[in-house]
């Protein structure tokens, strides 16, 4: 069963992101960089973080008002009691049934690789991202970027 977790990638993050930018680098060994400018929220996180994908199998991008790509209720909140009624910005998806999709494409049953798929997601004020990798992301803080 599907179920929606927090996905802690900065200790003591706990404010929503107010945008989300990305860009692919299709080359040899291609990467999604994925910038979370989390310090446009006023009274938020002072710095934005990027976050670095290395042969990502799929993403998918929306604007937050639509909200038709399915994410598994309840969602994480954010606990600092100034941002409380705020989804966490970064979550995982356990047992996700789109990452199986792309497992079960790759590898054959039974293959413990499988299991190796993570659906991310990203989750801003005016965005959402979600993103299926074998690989944990590169994360780096960011000096804020108004751009």
């Amino acid at each position: 069963m599907e179920k929606t977790i927090k996905y802690e990638i900065i200790e003591d993050l706990d404010f929503p992101c107010a945008d989300i930018s990305y860009e692919w680098r299709s080359e040899k060994n291609a990467k999604l960089v994925v910038l979370m400018h989390f310090s446009r929220v006023i009274s938020g996180y002072k710095s934005d973080i990027e976050i670095t994908f290395k042969n990502p199998w799929a993403l998918k991008w929306e604007e937050e008002s639509f909200g038709l790509i399915d994410i598994p209720e309840p969602l994480p909140r954010c606990s600092n009691n100034n941002f409380s009624g705020w989804t966490h910005p970064t979550l995982i998806v356990k047992d996700s049934k789109w990452a199986e999709k792309y497992s079960n494409r790759m590898y054959a049953a039974g293959d413990p690789k499988a299991k190796d798929v993570t659906h991310y997601v990203f989750v801003a004020m005016n965005d959402l991202l979600h993103v299926l990798s074998e690989q944990k992301p590169l994360v780096k803080l960011v000096l804020a970027n108004n751009a």
